[in-house]
């Protein structure tokens, strides 16, 4: 008799997604709190960090700070930077 199983949620293939990634850098592999999209956290050196590229005013940073707590990929800091300036007519 052959057993069945049940397929991993996303949450669950995300966890193993991050787990695989994980084994072949030094950083952190962590979900973007946004998108989920796994990036790599260089918080010890965030000067090399993919969200470094993504250069935010004060302004900005309160706005996304205000909705985020975690790390975002720079896709998404940009889309919330647009969105900010959308917001202010800029």
């Amino acid at each position: 008799m052959i057993d069945s199983f049940d397929a991993p949620n996303t949450n669950e293939l995300m966890t193993i997604q991050l787990m695989n990634t994980q084994k072949h850098t030094k950083h952190e592999i962590i979900p973007c709190e946004r998108c989920g999209t796994a990036i790599e956290c260089k918080a010890n050196a965030y000067t090399k960090c993919q969200c470094s590229v993504v250069q935010l005013s004060i302004n900005e940073v309160q706005y996304i700070s205000e909705q985020h707590d975690g790390c975002l990929c720079a896709k998404c800091l940009f889309e919330l930077q647009q969105e900010y300036r959308d917001e202010m007519g800029f």
